[in-house]
């Protein structure tokens, strides 16, 4: 089945971000990557996306900031956080900040398509 699903990934590392759009690209998603949160932002300005997974630790503008931004300008988008520092302690703060989800890392692939499943709104 093809979904049409646009998704921003964005992390400073670029083989996380190909793995991971490689991964979803597969599945059917339509996927955008973005280094930075400034990248991210600036993407988002010319492709519309349902969907960005984001990682909080990323120079210049880290996910927290990034996921204020989206929820800012465009509240409809989904935000998933993800990190490998400080889980616990990052996943209650991602959720009391408003994220729809958090992923830790190292996660499966599988995981994190489980977590855009169930953030998504379905396509009339």
């Amino acid at each position: 089945m093809i979904n049409s699903k646009e998704i921003l990934v964005v992390d400073d590392s670029h083989d996380l971000t190909r793995v991971i759009a490689e991964f979803l690209a597969l599945h059917g998603y339509h996927v955008h990557v973005a280094h930075d949160g400034f990248q991210a932002l600036s993407r988002m300005q010319e492709q519309a996306v349902d969907v960005v997974v984001s990682d909080i630790h990323m120079p210049n503008m880290d996910g927290f900031t990034l996921m204020g931004e989206i929820k800012n300008r465009y509240p409809e988008t989904a935000v998933i956080l993800i990190t490998g520092f400080s889980i616990t302690e990052a996943k209650r703060m991602a959720l009391e900040k408003g994220a729809d989800a958090f992923v830790a890392k190292p996660f499966q692939l599988k995981e994190l398509k489980t977590a855009i499943e169930a953030v998504s709104v379905p396509v009339a």
